[in-house]
């Protein structure tokens, strides 16, 4: 039961990314009453949601148990008496799992999402829906993009009631919530920094992209060089998204520059609430203690 409503929940979160991604993407047109765009949305978000669960499930299960077996490893006794190579095997295997879940993802991101609206489409002119797509393979890329990245933010939302799951959605969500106001704030003060068509409803597409991005967490000892690190991968990854996309004009590396400095101040709190958990959750440890406390000195009876 909880399966089917997983389902049913990402079914209807895909629907409102597919009429979202009609909206934004003027190559992907669905047309005619009320009742019939919602009928053809509906059935794009089914085959969407199908191919996006159904095809890369066979390589999700072979991972998920490779990860199994190497912690059930990690968590054995090491052979001390082995070498170095030995020793960390197991460290490189996590790191490579780690690695090729993240090439999964984007490959479901970038493929098999885009694959699976372009199958949609095809199957609803087929059964004489008024769906359409006119554009090239950038422009389904971004549909299908646009899709899974509504899909992921209505998801959080979702989960805001699931106890277990509210801390972590709540962040995420408020995450995404700063980083549409730095964007709004840059279309607002800076020149050379425009959304196209619909403008908040735009901007809102282009923070859940930017949403989608792999979360990195980096500490140096130099300080601020690990918010110079990360503010510059956020700026290769807002400009992947204006060249990909465009459904956001920037002119410029000073204004693409200026409208990650804002997303990023904006996400400072965020940033900082984030830590304060962290720190709550796994307080430092007090520092040893050379010396016996009082109570544990040796008593040497005196005669």
């Amino acid at each position: 039961m909880k399966t089917t409503g997983r389902v049913i929940g990402k079914w209807g979160c895909a629907a409102v990314g597919v009429w979202v991604a009609s909206e934004v993407v003027g190559q992907l047109r669905v047309g005619g009453t009320v009742g019939e765009r919602v009928g053809s949305v509906v059935a794009l978000a089914a085959v969407f949601t199908a191919v996006v669960t159904l095809v890369p499930m066979p390589l999700m299960r072979m991972l998920g148990r490779a990860v199994v077996r190497n912690q059930r490893r990690m968590g054995e006794e090491p052979d001390w008496g082995g070498s170095d190579w030995e020793f960390f095997a197991p460290l490189r295997r996590h790191a490579v799992l780690v690695g090729l879940g993240m090439v999964l993802s984007a490959v479901v991101l970038t493929v098999v999402g885009p694959a699976g609206l372009w199958a949609g489409v095809e199957l609803g002119a087929g059964l004489g829906l008024d769906v359409e797509f006119g554009g090239g393979l950038k422009a389904l890329v971004t549909a299908g993009l646009a899709v899974a990245a509504v899909e992921t933010v209505l998801l959080l939302v979702l989960a805001v009631p699931v106890k277990r799951r509210r801390p972590g959605a709540l962040r995420s969500l408020i995450n995404c919530l700063l980083c549409l106001a730095g964007l709004a704030l840059a279309v607002v003060w800076l020149d050379g920094v425009e959304a196209t068509g619909t403008q908040w409803l735009t901007l809102a597409v282009v923070a859940a992209l930017f949403h989608l991005r792999f979360s990195l967490t980096l500490t140096l000892p130099v300080p601020g060089v690990a918010s110079l690190i990360l503010v510059s991968v956020n700026a290769l990854v807002l400009w992947l998204i204006v060249w990909l996309t465009g459904l956001l004009h920037v002119d410029g590396f000073w204004p693409l520059v200026g409208t990650v400095a804002l997303m990023w101040a904006a996400e400072w709190p965020s940033r900082l609430a984030k830590a304060a958990a962290e720190a709550r959750a796994n307080p430092p440890q007090p520092p040893h203690d050379p010396f016996w406390p009082e109570h544990h000195i040796p008593q040497t009876p005196l005669y």
